[in-house]
């Protein structure tokens, strides 16, 4: 290309775009972005991919995307940097607490992980926002004995959300972070793993503590992830230490007329691992992810719209209709009860234990003496972080537990009262308003889901078929939300959006035979493989998809016109080996501008890279950048 070419190329690509609110526009589409062929690819981020606008008289206008990082991990913008981790009196952590093996890491640190985004105060006519962004967690970091390999930091510091002021440029659309900040948590013990995350209907930011502490676990032993931030380390929670049950639920982060955040935990909401809430267009019904295996299905009416401070809660039953293709199946709701936060919140500052609100016996203990334990249930569910995993477990509630059962175990509870508990890594969850859609990512179907790998589990709702590598890509589900619908009880569901069936909509696949590229992939790389993050644009009737794949040496990102209901997604971005996409956020339309928000978690991950071959997780992978990447795709106009 000359350079009069290049030079005309780069002035049209940052001429201010005119938005097509007015315009008869009959169709968009994406290209595909071709997969990583090159080192050189494998080890960057990048889009080549355009959205082909078609209007109703036949023409058709090509909008080429970019990707544009606003910040990296660690980057210091205005007084703070991004993606630091404090204690809570808003001081650097300089050192772990051992971990199984012993080992201590050295700080300050900055974790790798950005997660969820949420955009706030994108109103027409103004050119200032805020953008709210969760880090999940440290990856890793140096050992603080050189020479030994690096310390895997998973769950084993606190978390931190990051706000930083965005300036929109009015005549090219382009962002920029002026400044950024440091969520304050401090009134809620701080924050516990959030994962992805949602705007709401109100403008507010709604995140999720993932993979809750188990309670059970961490009853008689020191949390000391969260004994960091609270000043408190080697404290169990009955010595001062911190409480298990004060961590793992949705939490709000709204913004004041003079740019301060003011951050909530929503005890109501139920205790679970969470992956995120989505809020329905009623303002009141919230869909939850519970990620991990062996999880469950919530659902949130809350009393009053636009407040999740009380509500009920209720978990589903899958009633199997089909078990090829992803499956099919109709969904009943348990009630599992109603709370407001205050009087969870009581629970949790009166040091509620979980041996407080359960009796457990073990399976030999109830082989052996079937007399004694005779009513005690048997349950087998996800029980949080620590060092146990699902196993199968009988459970005896106490006396006047209810309620504590219902906001504080809720998967346990649930599991309990019959819901189906094989659900394996329910991730991202978002809506299609317009269709009265919803869209759930299921991100390995694998081990329970599988027909005849049910196990020792006492419940097999879910049997589906196939080829056990096929599923292993993952599916996103799809499901229609109704009025009318009445609990297990019998008794009407306050809401007009409860899911009353669904199926898959999209399936990853084995990779195929033949396929000459992505040669590393154990997934068809054409397909999904491990959905994960979810968002839904309403004007582009598309479902965008990213991926937490170690299936895919590359993540993706891909966009879905369910309006069509394509064959398969297109891939619309790459990013580099050991990252997860993450971060996706919608927004439609801010000054005629469409932008869709993205991260690039934990680039170059040993973790992640760790199954590859020597040359992929030792040579290549340190080739990455391993900064997280806070960005967004952008170049397509608003379009109504």
């Amino acid at each position: 290309m000359n350079n009069l070419k290049l030079s005309l190329l780069l002035v049209s690509l940052l001429m201010p775009v005119v938005s097509l609110a007015e315009a008869a526009v009959e169709s968009v589409e994406f290209t595909s972005t071709p997969a990583p062929e090159t080192d050189a690819e494998r080890t960057s981020f990048y889009t080549r991919s355009s959205a082909i606008v078609t209007y109703r008289d036949g023409t058709k206008k090509v909008f080429p995307l970019t990707y544009r990082a606003l910040y990296r991990s660690s980057d210091k913008i205005g007084h703070w940097q991004a993606g630091a981790i404090v204690d809570k009196d808003g001081k650097l952590i300089q050192r772990t607490a051992a971990n199984a093996e012993g080992e201590v890491a050295q700080g300050p640190f900055f974790s790798y992980a950005p997660d969820a985004n949420s955009l706030l105060g994108t109103k027409k006519g103004k050119y200032t926002a805020y953008l709210m962004t969760h880090y999940e967690y440290n990856t890793e970091a140096p050992n603080v004995d050189a020479g030994k390999p690096a310390v895997q930091l998973y769950a084993q510091l606190p978390a931190a959300i990051n706000q930083a002021t965005v300036v929109q440029d009015k005549k090219t659309g382009l962002l920029k972070v002026v400044d950024l900040a440091n969520v304050d948590a401090s009134a809620s013990g701080g924050i516990w793993t959030p994962c992805a995350g949602s705007m709401t209907p109100w403008g507010t930011h709604l995140g999720g503590e993932e993979y809750e502490p188990n309670a059970k676990e961490f009853e008689n032993e020191p949390l000391q992830t969260m004994n960091l931030y609270t000043g408190t380390l080697d404290k169990t929670a009955q010595s001062g230490g911190s409480n298990p049950y004060a961590y793992g639920y949705k939490f709000e982060v709204s913004i004041d007329d003079k740019g301060h955040s003011h951050f909530v935990k929503h005890y109501a909401m139920g205790r679970l691992a969470n992956e995120l809430g989505d809020v329905m267009p009623d303002k009141r019904t919230v869909y939850m992810g519970d990620d991990g295996r062996d999880t469950v299905m919530f659902m949130f009416v809350a009393d009053k719209a636009g407040q999740l401070t009380a509500g009920n809660l209720y978990a589903a039953i899958w009633m199997e209709v089909s078990t090829v293709n992803g499956g099919k199946a109709g969904l009943r709701w348990i009630p599992l009860g109603h709370a407001g936060e205050d009087e969870v919140h009581k629970l949790i500052q009166g040091g509620i234990r979980f041996s407080d609100i359960f009796e457990v016996a073990s399976p030999g203990d109830v082989k052996a003496n079937p007399a004694k334990f005779g009513d005690f249930k048997p349950v087998f569910v996800y029980a949080g972080t620590g060092k146990e995993v699902a196993h199968l477990e009988y459970l005896k509630l106490k006396p006047g537990m209810a309620k504590a059962a219902a906001f504080l175990e809720s998967r346990r509870y649930a599991a309990l009262l019959g819901a189906t508990s094989e659900f394996t890594k329910m991730e991202g969850v978002t809506h299609n308003a317009r269709d009265k859609r919803l869209y759930v990512a299921m991100s390995y179907v694998e081990k329970s889901m599988v027909d005849k790998l049910n196990e020792d589990r006492p419940r097999d709702d879910i049997n589906l078929e196939g080829d056990p590598k096929d599923m292993a890509c993952g599916a996103v589900y799809e499901a229609n939300l109704k009025g009318g619908e009445r609990d297990l009880d019998g008794n009407r569901i306050d809401s007009d959006w409860v899911a009353g069936s669904i199926q898959a909509l999209v399936t990853g696949a084995k990779k195929p035979f033949g396929q000459q590229y992505g040669e590393l992939d154990k997934c068809d790389t054409d397909r999904i493989a491990n959905p994960d993050n979810l968002k839904y644009s309403e004007s582009l009737h598309t479902l965008f998809i990213g991926e937490d794949s170690g299936n895919h040496l590359n993540n993706f990102v891909w966009a879905y016109d369910v309006s069509q209901k394509q064959a398969k997604p297109v891939r619309i971005f790459s990013a580099p080996i050991g990252a997860e996409d993450t971060g996706l956020q919608v927004v439609d339309d801010w000054n005629g501008h469409f932008y869709l928000m993205g991260n690039i978690q934990h680039p170059g991950a040993t973790d992640d890279l760790k199954q590859y071959p020597v040359a992929i997780k030792d040579v290549l992978g340190k080739k990455v950048d391993q900064r997280g990447v806070v960005g967004y795709l952008s170049g397509l106009p608003t379009i109504k």
